[in-house]
């Protein structure tokens, strides 16, 4: 595991030979013709040639706009859009990978999601090793042409994943000469760099480019943000520190308080706002990434009929950063067989206990070093062969691909391994008779002596612990490796079908074969002693077979010539895709859409669609397990469990917890968090509209104003609800069970079944948490997506340009279970995985004057309320008990950005531009939040202040 990062592999030789030989055959090809055809583009949205996606509205974000963002990798550029999830966001993503999916209206994520991300208008392997998905970082940026978003469901086009709508990657296709680029990011605490080319020949018949980026992103420490410090109580929110300290703090049995540590006499009260330490001082907030991203594309004509497009992609991404050791909560002896030879009563303890429950951080003791890690090398070819016959054009496209992704951890504390050097069992609470489950283990380390035994009573500076004892506590190793392939064929053929008094009726029919592989292998403690000796090794196989035979008809019904009152053309859409897949069955998916223009001003369009999301393979397999799967003590919980659905939990005797109490607070409870999946998932179902129009008055030239109002529902997403959500819905109370009596053995592997234990259990179990992921989550949301600009051309004084793009829900509603009752997070975070954000907005003003152009950007983020961690409490209704209101304020969040360029186009700088990009002008720190660092990691991000120096030489 020391080398795991350049352990990664990726044994690609198909890929190699495919690209390889397509590139020279092309080139071998490369002589003159003249009768190479005009190029039609296909737009996002749309399997035809030529014509814009019909009833959608369709964002482009061009060249000019993804260098005034100043960002140095694809994620960059998807956060200066409102329709995309957090506009404030760092763009480092909430995986712990560093890599970041696109996200439409905030629809969705992880297992859930609903936006379907595309490179050139095709599927690109999934990268990741929980809940694989698509990292738009892969390519490039200075391969990008333009980015397109189409917020309207067309799985009718595409397939799986397209609820929300597609985020479609263009790169470029022509490109003649070298193009250098290079920036310098300069941020408090942190320093990013960039730099690549772009190298590319046209010739008559074909071209040729090639593109590499390589970009390191800095570590950003938690101690680099003071206001990221867990007490937040000055702030006016929650103290989010604990009780595990160096030394540790100590309860001897029988006593309320807790002793701050062994030879101070002080004592605290066992409460939040008490809690005097953290792991704060050892974590990251951004960590440190690498990439490596380079791609090539060839094309050749082949006479006047065939053309030959092919290209390869090839990304590395290397992440790392600093992590707390870890922490340590169990019971120590002072006496019998389970002694420990450094067990110290508190100096001011009078009482005769002879065991103390203990709260030990092992930061102090064993240093830095512990480390999270992970990364990826991802990979892809296709080609494409076009064949052009009497206004009909047929394409050919395969493509094959493979990611292969790491993760894993270093130096971290080994909770079993300490809990035998503290009490001489692998057992938090140190029994001498519990089997560690799915095992006939009794893991034992008696006596304890001076030699074997963890002294946690004092500070690293005269710890006692021997030398072997501090090395043996991290060994800890613990890895995930998974690889996805993908392969994919697909024939299209589109052209005109035959010709109305309007027009032209265009059609395209395709069928399409894909096949998705997922190898996976684990490598996780098993809960009785070191990582070296006592781990559990697991892998599996999952595959899914798709074929899937789709079509489209463009129908124009009136046009100009036709004189018509009030319609200068009305076109309609239809198309529709079924898909058999291998694992689940078939589905079938329409969409219908309309254009009606009035005149040469004003555009009316509406779409209806279904789309679905297929669940993700991995839940899917034989046992419905994956790498994730596994279960663990779970943390101190803070819930209010309502008593009507839990009525167990009036037996344990918590304060103030009657059978006529509403609610009963479970954080003195312990429990245990299963993780797992569902063999028997079905495809969420989704069904969505819009209408909307485009008005660009000829009265005023250069001012264009778009309006779309749109509906999106989807059914049976995929998501493993969490104890808040769990608690407080009477759909999924089966997921949580009480013990009063605690759990035995039996009764934790009935649930837990094979499932690796990777923390030592409590010495009694008095509730499981099942986290099943499976067709829980349904979705309700509508919203206006609205944008306005206004380009104003001069003669003396340069282009002014000014805009504006807002997105706005009216609706968002959710619901957990095929009973659960449907209620309200409209601007909310913290119900789910994703943001419910009801107001985004970002809008700009311009100048260009020769060679100097100047834009200022304002980014607003709407206040909303903190239902994840709030200090107020949530309300919910007496009788679903699903939350209606309460929860914190989160004020809005507004930012300004600025970008400066200078093309020299003669002397010394010839062809080149310089420039430079202050995001965050004012360096304003993001909205408090109330949650462990202070900021909600959804919608707004740590960095501050970004100044980027930027240079693009062309030769």
């Amino acid at each position: 595991m020391n080398n795991l990062l350049q352990k990664l592999h990726l044994t690609g030789s198909t890929l190699a030979i495919c690209a390889a030989s397509t590139f020279v055959a092309t080139a071998a090809w490369a002589q003159a013709t003249n009768n190479t055809p005009v190029e039609e583009v296909v737009v996002t949205g749309t399997s035809i040639r030529g014509v814009a996606p019909v009833g959608s509205n369709l964002t482009t974000i061009g060249v000019e706009d993804i260098k005034a963002t100043g960002a140095s990798v694809v994620q960059g550029i998807l956060a200066s859009s409102p329709q995309l999830m957090g506009l404030g966001s760092s763009g480092n993503g909430q995986t712990g990978q560093n890599a970041q999916e696109a996200s439409i209206h905030q629809f969705g994520n992880s297992a859930s999601t609903s936006t379907l991300t595309l490179i050139d208008g095709h599927r690109v392997p999934a990268t990741g090793t929980n809940h694989s998905f698509v990292d738009p970082n892969l390519v490039p940026i200075n391969m990008l042409e333009r980015v397109e978003v189409l917020a309207d469901g067309v799985s009718a086009v595409y397939g799986s994943d397209a609820v929300a709508g597609v985020v479609n990657f263009i790169t470029r296709k022509h490109f003649e000469g070298l193009e250098l680029t290079g920036s310098a990011s300069f941020i408090d605490g942190k320093q990013d760099v960039s730099g690549g080319f772009v190298a590319g020949k046209d010739w008559d018949t074909g071209g040729a480019i090639f593109a590499y980026s390589y970009v390191r992103q800095g570590v950003l420490l938690d101690t680099a943000r003071p206001y990221t410090s867990p007490n937040h109580i000055a702030q006016g929110g929650t103290n989010f520190g604990n009780f595990n300290c160096d030394p540790a703090t100590l309860s001897p049995s029988g006593q309320a308080l807790i002793f701050t540590s062994a030879t101070s006499g002080q004592t605290l009260a066992n409460t939040a706002a008490n809690s005097p330490c953290s792991t704060w001082a050892y974590g990251s907030l951004i960590p440190k990434t690498v990439r490596n991203n380079a791609m090539i594309k060839v094309r050749q004509d082949f006479g006047s009929d065939w053309t030959l497009d092919s290209e390869m992609l090839y990304g590395t991404r290397r992440v790392s950063g600093p992590t707390p050791r870890g922490t340590l909560s169990a019971t120590a002896f002072g006496s019998g067989a389970q002694a420990n030879p450094f067990f110290t009563q508190p100096a001011g303890y009078a009482g005769g206990a002879t065991t103390q429950a203990i709260k030990w951080d092992a930061d102090a003791l064993l240093g830095p070093g512990a480390a999270l890690t992970n990364g990826a090398d991802t990979m892809y070819a296709d080609a494409n062969l076009e064949y052009r016959f009497r206004g009909w054009t047929f394409d050919l496209m395969a493509l094959v691909g493979r990611d292969d992704s790491v993760m894993g951890s270093t130096g971290t504390l080994n909770g079993s391994v300490a809990t035998l050097a503290l009490n001489g069992t692998a057992n938090a609470g140190g029994s001498l008779t519990q089997v560690v489950p799915n095992t006939t283990l009794i893991p034992l380390q008696l006596p304890l002596t001076a030699a074997n035994a963890l002294d946690i009573w004092n500070p690293a500076a005269t710890n006692r612990t021997s030398a072997a004892v501090i090395k043996q506590l991290t060994d800890n190793t613990q890895s995930y490796h998974v690889v996805n392939g993908l392969n994919q064929a697909h024939l299209t053929a589109q052209g005109t079908v035959f010709d109305l008094p309007a027009g032209p009726v265009k059609m395209a029919v395709g069928a399409e074969s894909l096949h998705n592989s997922i190898f996976e292998s684990v490598a996780q403690l098993q809960g009785s002693g070191p990582a070296s000796n006592a781990s559990v090794f697991r892998t599996w196989n999952f595959s899914r077979d798709i074929q899937s035979v789709y079509g489209e008809v463009n129908i124009p019904v009136v046009s100009a010539d036709q004189n018509v009152p009030f319609v200068q053309s009305i076109n309609v859409d239809v198309s529709g895709r079924f898909d058999h897949y291998s694992d689940f069955g078939n589905t079938s998916n329409p969409k219908i859409a309309f254009d009606w223009r009035v005149d040469s001003d004003l555009k009316f369009r509406a779409n209806w669609s279904t789309s679905f999301v297929a669940a993700p393979t991995d839940e899917l397999g034989a046992d419905g397990t994956w790498n994730n799967t596994n279960y663990q003590p779970y943390p101190t919980n803070s819930i209010a469990v309502p008593v009507a659905l839990f009525p167990l939990v009036t037996q344990f005797g918590l304060a103030g917890c009657t059978a006529a109490s509403v609610t009963c607070d479970i954080s003195t409870l312990r429990g245990l968090h299963i993780t797992n999946g569902n063999p028997h998932q079905d495809p969420s179902k989704g069904r969505g509209w819009s209408a909307g129009f485009d008005y660009a008055p000829s009265y005023i030239p250069g001012l264009t104003f778009g309006f779309t109002y749109w509906s999106t529902k989807i059914k049976g997403g995929s998501t493993g609800p969490q104890i808040a959500a769990i608690s407080s819905n009477a759909s999924l109370a089966n997921l949580l069970t009480f013990y009063p009596a605690c759990a035995t053995p039996a009764q934790i592997s009935a649930i837990a079944k094979t499932l690796p234990l990777t923390a030592p259990l409590e010495a009694c179990t008095q509730y499981i948490v099942n986290t099943l992921n499976s067709s829980y989550l349904n979705l309700h949301s509508e919203g206006v997506d609205s944008s306005i600009n206004y380009v104003l051309p001069t003669d003396n004084w340069g282009t002014f340009t000014a805009g504006d793009a807002i997105s706005v829900f009216t609706l968002f509603k959710e619901s957990l279970g095929a009973a659960g009752q449907e209620y309200d997070v409209s601007n909310t975070t913290g119900a789910n995985s994703f943001p419910t954000v009801g107001l985004q907005m970002r809008g700009n003003v311009g100048w260009a004057l020769d060679a100097f152009s100047a834009q200022l950007f304002v980014n607003y983020t709407g206040s909303y309320r903190n239902w994840g961690s709030p200090k107020n409490p949530i309300t919910t209704d007496p009788v679903t008990h699903n939350p209606t209101g309460g929860g914190d304020p989160v004020k809005a969040n507004v930012t300004f950005d600025v970008n400066l360029a200078y093309d020299f186009n003669d002397g010394y700088l010839g062809n080149d531009q310089v420039s430079l990009n202050i995001r965050n002008i004012f360096d304003r720190d993001p909205p408090f939040y109330n949650s462990a660092n202070g900021y909600d990691t959804n919608v707004a991000n740590p960095l501050g202040r970004v100044i980027t120096l930027g240079l693009t030489t062309k030769l």
